[in-house]
């Protein structure tokens, strides 16, 4: 497994963040839409409300859980890898 490079691993991830993202914005209209519209709040528009919220909740967990196994995960161990290496290479001259 160590032979697939981050960069890979981050644009799969990259992709699911990216339809996560879609999803939770489609959630986050689509309950407002269901708050403005409704004419009265009965025990349904309450019902559908509060689903459309914990969709939206874990539409936004979901988003951001990809986004933070490629941005602190991945890159970031990249970036600290370089950083050490450049730091290495200033000590030996």
């Amino acid at each position: 497994m160590r032979q697939i490079p981050n960069s890979s691993i981050c644009n799969f991830f990259y992709i699911f963040y990216i339809i996560y993202a879609v999803l939770f914005v489609m959630s986050l209209l689509s309950t407002a839409a269901v708050f403005v519209t409704a004419k009265k709040l009965d025990g349904a528009v309450i019902a559908v409300g509060a689903q459309g919220l914990i969709m939206t909740g874990i539409g936004a967990t979901a988003m951001m859980f990809y986004y933070l196994i490629c941005d602190r995960a991945l890159i970031g161990k990249a970036v600290e890898e370089v950083e050490n290496f450049k730091n290495a290479s200033k000590a030996r001259l």
